[in-house]
């Protein structure tokens, strides 16, 4: 049984689904999730507080904006989207997106909602290729590995067909991508329907190999969480002038938790109030640095017993073995007893709330981190890596401190300064807490990324035959 072509597909051409059991299978299509109209709620399935301006009665059209979210598991990405999507009111949101049921209830509840590749997506790909590459003989493993391309390749026909149909049966007018320029087939149904695209890119230019350089080019504008992030697209194929930095917003209501949090969770985890708690947050995964946090932290320990390190994160994808390298370094310190290991907790909010100091330790220049902001709205001191997006969010000295990434002697010296004088790290908390609410309010975000949308739909770029930069315009939110 076939699908109707969407309308619109140009003259002579006959656009159909794959048999139905087919296309749901290689989309993860299991039917469209339950979506009501209005603005999102807070984890737990709260209400979200709503801050911002409502939709004037004099607006006639609601822009109609179609968000791809190719993410699978929580993260920054669909989190900074929920944020930003409660203060839009004259833009109806429509959302495709490789999350689970349980987390679009808990971030994109209140917007409709089509799943999109919750079977074949890249972090199942990623585990059947390395499972594929250590079987024999190699015939075995090259077969393998080609018949999970052409699933893949299916994948991504289907899905863009299924992304144009959505496109013209709800008269989308922009094309947002969440996740930087993936997924491909969200760039073929841009092109094949002739609605803009708008990138927004969470991530290195540099990192993202052939689909930076294939993809780029058809990108009507793109959105940098960073300037660093805006300054890693030279030599790409992305005009200067098409380039925006929005840095993500924070839920300030949320940030501050109070002492009633403070003291919970201190107390859950045997924290006496003479200790001074310095936790690290996010997935544990190398590039993150709790190995540095941890070699840091025992080093400090040895001169400052009132010390205490905590780890709020579990494990990401091949993450396995790097959270047993961190139990085996915290046994062999002798400080076992010192450290926390918290794990995932949703309730991130009252766990900084019980922090003293807030540690950013990624060896490589990150994106953004988002944990800096966040932990600076809820009036922690904040050491970060001087690299990356915390650079342009930290001014050293005056409301947090900077260390080179990867330094375990640095951020040692840093912990006990912090941990050896209660008035610094209330004079660093109470600045980073006026600099976190004067520039990452999610009202000043959605208001930049909505004059985008603007821009866009006033000029509409050229979608192909651009030209490398030879630079990077750096708008400012």
């Amino acid at each position: 049984m076939r699908r109707r072509p969407f309308p619109g597909a140009g003259a002579g051409m006959r656009l159909v689904f794959p048999p139905r059991a087919l296309a749901d299978f290689l989309t993860g299509d299991d039917g469209p999730d339950e979506s009501i109209g209005g603005i999102g709620t807070a984890p737990g399935g709260r209400r979200a507080p709503f801050r911002c301006s409502r939709m004037s009665e004099t607006m006639k059209k609601r822009l109609r904006v179609l968000y791809v979210d190719y993410s699978v598991g929580f993260g920054g990405a669909v989190k900074s989207l929920s944020l930003m999507l409660r203060c839009l009111p004259d833009v109806e949101a429509m959302i495709i997106t490789a999350q689970d049921r349980n987390l679009v209830n808990t971030w994109l509840a209140g917007y409709r909602v089509w799943p999109f590749r919750r079977v074949v997506n890249y972090r199942t790909l990623w585990r059947v290729r390395s499972w594929i590459d250590r079987r024999r003989p190699a015939l075995l493993r090259w077969l393998l590995l080609k018949t999970v391309a052409v699933v893949d390749l299916l994948a991504t026909v289907a899905g863009a067909v299924r992304i144009a149909w959505i496109l013209k049966r709800q008269r989308i007018d922009v094309l947002h991508l969440n996740n930087s320029f993936i997924p491909q087939e969200a760039f073929w149904a841009s092109r094949l329907v002739g609605v803009p695209c708008v990138v927004h890119l969470r991530g290195f230019a540099s990192d993202g190999g052939e689909s930076v350089l294939r993809n780029a080019r058809f990108a009507s504008h793109v959105i940098a969480v960073s300037g660093a992030v805006a300054a890693d697209l030279e030599g790409t194929p992305v005009y200067p002038d098409r380039v925006t930095v929005v840095h993500d917003p924070v839920d300030l209501d949320r940030a501050v938790s109070g002492d009633v949090a403070r003291q919970r969770i201190r107390l859950r985890h045997g924290l006496e109030p003479h200790h001074v708690a310095a936790g690290i947050f996010g997935r544990v995964i190398e590039w993150k640095g709790q190995i540095v946090f941890v070699e840091a932290a025992i080093r400090a320990m040895r001169q400052n017993p009132d010390l205490r390190a905590v780890i709020v994160g579990d494990e990401s994808d091949g993450g396995r073995e790097y959270v047993e390298r961190i139990h085996a370094l915290i046994r062999g310190s002798g400080f076992k007893d010192r450290f926390v290991l918290a794990g995932y907790t949703p309730d991130v909010e009252a766990y900084y709330a019980a922090m003293d100091v807030v540690v950013h330790a990624s060896i490589t220049p990150e994106p953004f981190g988002m944990v800096v902001p966040e932990a600076m709205a809820a009036g922690r001191a904040v050491i970060a890596a001087d690299a990356g997006g915390p650079r342009e969010v930290v001014t050293h000295g005056h409301d947090g401190l900077l260390v080179p990434p990867g330094d375990v002697d640095a951020l040692a010296a840093a912990l006990l300064r912090l941990a050896a004088d209660p008035a610094e790290r209330r004079r660093l908390a109470e600045n980073a807490y006026r600099t976190a609410h004067a520039r990452f309010g999610i009202e000043a975000n959605a208001s930049a990324v909505r004059r985008v949308y603007d821009v866009v739909l006033s000029d509409r770029p050229r979608l192909s035959g651009a030209r490398p930069a030879p630079h990077v315009a750096v708008g400012a939110p």
